[in-house]
């Protein structure tokens, strides 16, 4: 690699050092909005109990199946809370280190699937307690939800 594409090279990997605390704290910020990684309007059952006409009894359905999914990714939670830390002191100490910062991403993004493929299953398990109509109904929240998300980014 010549002088001028180490440079580029640094330069890209400074700007890409920098661009992670502002990446980390929007998944954070919308982790917290969402009601917890992966249940999105779901987490916010004290609203939806009323409009969706829940029962008691599918309500502690939900928390049981939210307690669930947040229990298995505990395991996870601290990989994701330091894995891009771990990745910016690995590439302090020693910056053309790049394969040890690419294990440290590599675990990172696995462990990401992981709360990825628990959140598939738990929102799965949770929209079976819903009725069909319920169901139906929360399809047409989202929507407008979304509709309202997109007037407001414009």
């Amino acid at each position: 690699m010549n002088k001028r594409n180490l440079i580029i090279f640094g330069i890209v990997a400074v700007i890409g050092l920098a661009a992670i605390p502002f990446a980390y704290g929007q998944a954070v910020r919308m982790h917290h909005r969402a009601g917890g990684f992966g249940f999105g309007v779901l987490g916010h059952l004290g609203h939806l109990k009323s409009e969706l006409d829940l029962s008691d009894q599918q309500v502690d359905q939900i928390k049981a199946i939210a307690k669930d999914f947040h229990q298995q990714n505990a395991q996870y939670h601290q990989s994701l809370h330091s894995g891009f830390q771990s990745i910016a002191q690995t590439l302090i100490k020693n910056p053309n280190d790049v394969a040890a910062a690419q294990t440290i991403l590599d675990q990172q993004n696995a462990a990401e699937n992981a709360v990825k493929a628990n959140a598939l299953t738990a929102m799965s398990k949770a929209l079976n307690v819903l009725t069909p109509e319920q169901r139906t109904k929360l399809g047409d929240i989202m929507q407008q939800h979304m509709n309202r998300m997109a007037a407001h980014s414009h």
